[in-house]
């Protein structure tokens, strides 16, 4: 298809940022990861690991060349590190792994319990707790025994007040925000640590009931601010509405939710959107919203390849 061969051409001319972990390549890297898992194509594996051959030293450091990336966008961009050591056993990308969780570590300490440090706004909130809490849970999942999910836990469960209580205008990348960080982290952790499962996955049911009340009729698509008077008429969140898809069609595949429920509306999510992203890879943009667009293609991908089946 000419889309699929354009969006292998958009990674394979991509330029990484000068810095490891900035916000366009950690999206980039997790749409590659993406792609690469319903595809098998060689373009996406080759992108994630030209990545770190570029940033990770042999003793699993980081040449980090700017000191302004903050620790939650190294850790975003640092959880392709898991898969690449598991395909290719290079125990440089192991150490980069210990790295990070040293990083993450000692980042938790100074910034308390909760998704991200007190005090910060609900957005930063959120965003943190997504760019952090896969990697926490994977690490845990894989290397650590599961001993820390009871905080990873907790973090969600501070992360849902703030949701539930937070300002009476939501803001949508926010609210997707968190609909991702509970997926992807349920994405890496075991299924028989049920009660604990069970928690995030009616935290994800409730957060998803609440975003799609303010789904635009018109448009299929969620304006950038949820509340009574942007209910159809505020500007389209293209980068929100791209994620909350994601969400859908992830959620779908792993059985958080009644895929016959849910599965058209995440479908047509994407498809609203697929259109503007083809004009965006062609153009070879590096916007978190190209990268987004394409997270969510390669969910959108993996439903139509099993339909087709």
């Amino acid at each position: 298809m000419e889309t699929e061969n354009d969006v292998k051409q958009y990674f394979e001319t991509y330029r990484y940022a000068e810095e490891y972990g900035s916000e366009e390549d950690g999206w980039a890297l997790l749409a590659a990861r993406q792609l690469y898992d319903e595809t098998g194509e060689e373009p996406y594996a080759s992108f994630i690991r030209k990545y770190f051959e570029l940033f990770v030293t042999q003793n699993g450091d980081m040449e980090d060349k700017s000191a302004g990336t903050d620790t939650a966008g190294k850790i975003h961009a640092g959880r392709c590190l898991f898969f690449l050591y598991q395909n290719t056993g290079e125990e440089k990308y192991r150490k980069a792994i210990e790295t990070l969780m040293n990083c993450l570590r000692t980042y938790f300490e100074s910034a308390g319990g909760c998704a991200a440090s007190d005090g910060q706004p609900e957005d930063a909130d959120m965003e943190t707790l997504y760019r952090t809490a896969p990697f926490y849970m994977e690490y845990e999942t894989v290397y650590d025994k599961k001993e820390k999910y009871q905080d990873i836990i907790k973090r969600f469960e501070c992360a849902q007040e703030i949701f539930s209580n937070g300002k009476k205008d939501r803001c949508c990348m926010s609210a997707a925000q968190y609909l991702a960080a509970l997926v992807d982290t349920m994405d890496c952790m075991s299924i028989e640590i049920y009660e604990q499962y069970r928690k995030l996955q009616d935290m994800f049911k409730l957060a998803l009931g609440d975003v799609l009340r303010y789904r635009d009729r018109e448009s299929g698509l969620f304006p950038r601010t949820f509340g009574p008077e942007d209910q159809g008429g505020s500007e389209t969140d293209l980068c929100g509405s791209a994620l909350i898809g994601y969400c859908i069609l992830k959620a779908c595949r792993m059985g958080i939710v009644l895929r016959e429920k849910y599965i058209d509306t995440g479908m047509e999510v994407v498809e609203k959107l697929v259109a503007d992203m083809e004009e965006q890879i062609k153009k070879g943009g590096r916007m978190p919203e190209t990268q987004i667009l394409l997270m969510a293609y390669g969910q959108y991908l993996h439903v139509k390849n099993r339909s087709e089946e």
